[in-house]
């Protein structure tokens, strides 16, 4: 039996490896250059058609280092997001992307863009509002120009306009500096409403003085100024405001005299949109002569 010579065994062995190198050349057996790799989340056969570093799953070049801590905290952040919770969804995304960094890799993009999204909903506050467009801006810069991301950060971006959002800067092809550059759209004026609701309902009849009360012109432009202050600090198309009120029976201390009620209004929120919206309440409402006793909250509604 004749053995091989070194020679042809390793002109096998360098064939050998040659085949089992899928990333060397296409299916067609003809060398791809790096240009032509598709980058993460674009399309693919196999994974010789991907940049370093991706895996062709499911036809789409996908990264193979991931953060199980960081998609954990992106998976929080949408449930989160789906009751929403938006403060606790951004916490749990900003965690996530944490989680990336102390593991020293760099944050996927459909983690960066649901990030973006949450951020968005809090558009009301301005500092979130400018780190959502930042945050949306640096997803449409890494996602493919056709998918389901980069029309949700379309989507995103478009809901930050009536906060200032200035759209040239996300035609850039680098982040901006800022985004919100533009003067925010304001509703109409005489469009919007008050409402005024009980939780619990009050069973007294002279509960319905209040919302009565507060529905008629004077009160309705208190009001109105409070959520007109509240949008030049904060943008917010709504304003909302809970106020607690307990009312006591107190009997007199004469027989020829009758009892009273006392109206005693319980802590509202620390914003000065709450304190000129309890303000306002309670000075409208101190005169009326409510004859039940009850403990409720008064929810404001302006928008």
């Amino acid at each position: 039996m004749k053995h091989a010579s070194p020679l042809l065994l390793s002109l096998s062995l360098l064939s050998a490896l040659a085949a089992c190198d899928s990333r060397a050349t296409a299916a067609n057996g003809a060398a791809i250059r790096p240009d032509q790799l598709s980058r993460e989340l674009e399309s693919c056969g196999t994974t010789s058609h991907c940049a370093e570093g991706l895996r062709c799953w499911e036809r789409v070049c996908q990264r193979a280092e991931r953060s199980a801590l960081g998609d954990y905290q992106a998976a929080r952040g949408a449930r989160f997001l789906a009751t929403n919770d938006i403060d606790s969804a951004i916490a749990s995304y900003a965690e996530g992307l944490a989680a990336y960094e102390s593991a020293k890799l760099t944050v996927p993009p459909d983690v960066d863009c649901a990030y973006g999204l949450a951020l968005a909903r809090a558009r009301g506050k301005k500092d979130k509002a400018e780190l959502a467009a930042r945050v949306l801006h640096r997803c449409l810069l890494a996602v493919p120009v056709v998918g389901p991301l980069r029309a949700q950060a379309l989507a995103g971006l478009a809901e930050l306009g009536q906060v200032g959002l200035d759209p040239n800067q996300i035609a850039r092809p680098q982040l901006a500096d800022l985004y919100l550059t533009r003067a925010p759209s304001k509703p109409p004026i005489d469009k919007l409403q008050v409402t005024v609701t009980a939780d619990p309902a009050p069973r007294g009849r002279t509960y319905a003085l209040i919302p009565e009360r507060l529905g008629e012109a004077d009160a309705r432009s208190a009001l109105v100024a409070c959520w007109e202050k509240n949008f030049a600090a904060t943008q917010a198309k709504e304003l909302s405001v809970k106020l607690p009120l307990e009312v006591k029976y107190r009997p007199s201390d004469y027989d020829d005299e009758p009892g009273t009620y006392a109206l005693n209004w319980g802590p509202a929120g620390s914003s000065d949109a709450d304190g000129c919206v309890r303000a306002a309440v309670e000075s409208l409402v101190a005169p009326l002569k409510i004859r039940d006793a009850m403990t409720t909250t008064l929810t404001v509604v302006i928008k």
